[in-house]
């Protein structure tokens, strides 16, 4: 398959409220390893889901933790290794990120009729499972003071309660997003370039309303050394932003320093 076609199944998904998040992230797979057998995948999904605890003792959260613990050996990673973020990688190895993690509950629960959300938390992604909210590495329950501690992780102070809106379910668009942004962050950082400006082009694609993806192409994009594409993205940026938006200064900066070179 082209990475065209991998592309335009993921934003057609994204157009989707009821989309498979886990078909949809096989897609991303797909477009960045274009060897990548999605069918291969989503057969062991189905056959996972055939093979689910379905006996009315057993609540449907410790049902599904269960068959992934025994069958998949599902763990929590961390994302600076690719194969984290990838669903193919994440069922064959048992490795993921949360959110990787979390793609796979949603796809088990699609397919044994387990009403699954996604929970995307600041800095972290859990499930809802019939109303309960889970870690989505470990199975474990999460109670309030454990929401609150992960997001101190990524806020940096432990907040004094538990947002509501953190609990919304999170929508395909925003989950493909998120990881196709952890991806973006991911090659970044092993300065995989390619693999890096492809999973940026795609937040833009997903997310093309908000300013703050053009930018974070832009940045990328002028890490790169190609200061005419980053110049355009940072330029459209300062154009749609709050004016009061905190990194505007450095934005600016950087503009600054592209058109000097450039000129």
């Amino acid at each position: 398959m082209k990475r065209a076609d991998a592309r335009s199944l993921v934003l057609a998904a994204a157009e989707d409220p009821a989309s498979d998040i886990a078909e949809a992230a096989l897609w991303i797979a797909v477009e960045d390893s274009p060897s990548v057998d999605p069918w291969l995948w989503l057969g062991l999904l189905d056959d996972l889901a055939g093979h689910l605890d379905r006996s009315a003792a057993v609540r449907p959260s410790d049902a599904v933790a269960s068959l992934l613990r025994s069958r998949l050996n599902l763990r929590g990673a961390g994302g600076g290794d690719p194969r984290t973020h990838y669903l193919n990688s994440v069922l064959e190895r048992g490795a993921g990120t949360p959110i990787a993690c979390g793609a796979i509950w949603m796809g088990i629960g699609r397919r044994a009729g387990i009403r699954v959300e996604g929970i995307a938390l600041p800095g972290h992604f859990a499930v809802r499972v019939e109303g309960l909210v889970v870690d989505a590495c470990s199975g474990e329950p999460l109670e309030d003071d454990d929401l609150r501690q992960a997001a101190a992780r990524h806020l940096g102070r432990e907040p004094e309660r538990v947002e509501p809106r953190w609990l919304e379910p999170a929508s395909p668009r925003r989950i493909l997003a998120r990881m196709s942004r952890n991806l973006r962050g991911c090659y970044a950082s092993l300065e995989n370039w390619p693999l890096a400006l492809q999973a940026a082009d795609r937040c833009v694609d997903l997310l093309p309303d908000e300013p703050g993806e053009r930018r974070d192409r832009g940045l990328l994009l002028w890490q790169m050394g190609r200061p005419q594409g980053a110049l355009q993205d940072l330029g459209d940026y300062l154009a749609r932003a709050s004016p009061d938006a905190s990194d505007r200064g450095h934005v600016n900066e950087v503009v600054g320093r592209l058109r000097s070179f450039l000129n």
